[in-house]
């Protein structure tokens, strides 16, 4: 049963309400509709209601109005500040519905009886403090499931480096099937686990394989499990992998448990004629019409409550740099920007840290890039600087809206695979926050059993 956010029983219900709220024109364009980059060429900031820019415009700065927006996300015990004075009570609605309309993130607390697990020194001193946290918690929660229903077999898809792969046969006793598409991770992995004193072949085995959906690893998954029940996973499984991944859940028998952590979502491959098995996966979205476009998934992969840097940091600046040069370059027709929003063919060019410290800079490499250097004056971006000089905040506040919705589009992702699961018929389907969501803001992993 999914833990649905307060005021939900019924998860088509809720799911109907999500979809509703992104394919609202305010979701679409701060999610892509007009996007960041096409600022001031679309003129994103008027299509915005004009309470809410008239209020932010008298505030003494722009980072006032984003600090305000990204705390707006956190539970109300947990703010760290009042809201601001002032603010307009259709933004303060609109916030509340973000709140509202996603999933839980605190993370799950497992039964303090339930033995921690210790990842193996020879993984543990080449891991950073967020990736030891991750593996110590899900190793934790599938060594569990695996315990409680007498799996021996863990099936760890995108294994890499082997962090958990070897967590799990080492610390758990588990014997691991370690699956990835990079034959330079899974050499690393199988030198690791050697100093790790796990044979090969019995505790852990290592197979190169780009799971696609279309290839043939279950026959060899079910070969190598020998009619033995197992569990399925990954963390943070790369794209469209999860859900290569639910559909082996569905279609290998040996399979009778899954757990599952998605991360860049921006990979997804979107439903279409040349990907008939793309995003959304499961019956109920298709039918409900869902469309989050690339730019939305984009969304979903971001964290502003964990944003460290400062809102006028060149981080912070570059968005205002491209909107700039993008407008240069439309108005004196050197794109083929082929339209609005994602029908937007963007140019593309290589930015290095050095160069966010001036617009000056900034346009002198990426003409250069795009070898337009010859069509463009340094007078034409003297001109535009100034010219845009006094809006700045705007793309500051933009880019920002858009990262508010990250935790919508993420519960709509997951919901889409929980309903994929059902439909498939698999038992005891679950959203669980398995990570700390400090720590690992993709900490969705989608659980089920056959």
């Amino acid at each position: 049963m999914v833990n649905l956010p307060p005021g939900y029983t019924d998860i088509h219900e809720y799911a109907r309400d999500v979809i509703a709220f992104l394919h609202e024109p305010l979701s679409v364009q701060v999610t892509g509709g007009i996007h960041v980059n096409d600022a001031f060429i679309y003129d994103a900031w008027g299509n915005l209601p004009s309470e809410w820019t008239a209020w932010w415009e008298t505030l003494a700065s722009p980072q006032e109005a984003q600090r305000d927006l990204i705390d707006s996300l956190r539970r109300p015990e947990a703010k760290e500040k009042e809201d601001l004075p002032g603010r307009p009570a259709s933004l303060s609605k609109w916030l509340k519905r973000i709140r509202n309309l996603s999933l839980e993130r605190e993370q799950l607390v497992l039964p303090g009886e339930i033995p921690t697990i210790e990842v193996p020194e020879v993984m543990a001193r080449r891991m950073s403090t967020k990736k030891l946290a991750e593996v110590r918690a899900g190793a934790r929660y599938i060594n569990q499931v695996c315990k409680t229903h007498a799996i021996t077999r863990v099936v760890d898809v995108g294994s890499g480096q082997g962090y958990l792969s070897l967590t799990l046969a080492a610390a758990c006793g588990l014997r691991v099937l370690a699956i990835d598409g990079s034959s330079k991770q899974t050499a690393g992995s199988q030198a690791a686990a050697r100093q790790a004193g796990l044979t090969e072949g019995d505790q852990i085995t290592h197979l190169t394989r780009f799971v696609t959906g279309t290839d043939d690893i279950g026959a060899e998954i079910e070969t190598w499990a020998s009619g033995e029940e197992c569990l399925l996973t990954g963390l943070h499984a790369c794209g469209s992998l999860s859900e290569h991944m639910l559909r082996l859940s569905t279609s290998v028998s040996c399979i009778s448990r899954l757990a599952v952590v998605g991360c860049c979502y921006n990979h997804i491959s979107p439903l279409s004629a040349s990907d008939p098995r793309g995003f959304p996966i499961s019956a109920f979205m298709r039918s409900s019409n869902l469309n989050l476009s690339a730019s939305a998934l984009v969304t979903g992969c971001q964290a502003p409550t964990n944003w460290t840097h400062s809102p006028d940091s060149a981080f912070g600046r570059k968005h205002w740099f491209r909107a700039v040069l993008e407008k240069l370059l439309h108005d004196k027709g050197l794109v083929d920007h082929g339209g609005e929003g994602e029908g937007r063919r963007r140019p593309v060019w290589g930015i290095r840290n050095g160069d966010l410290k001036g617009f000056q800079a900034y346009a002198a490499r990426a003409l250069q890039s795009l070898g337009l250097s010859e069509r463009v004056t340094a007078a034409e971006i003297a001109e535009y600087e100034e010219r845009y000089s006094h809006r700045a905040s705007e793309t500051g506040i933009l880019w920002t809206l858009s990262a508010l919705l990250c935790r919508v589009v993420e519960s709509v992702i997951a919901l889409d695979r929980v309903f994929f699961l059902r439909e498939a018929r698999l038992r005891e389907v679950d959203v669980l926050p398995i990570f700390e969501y400090r720590e690992s803001p993709r900490n969705l992993m989608v659980v089920a059993s056959r």
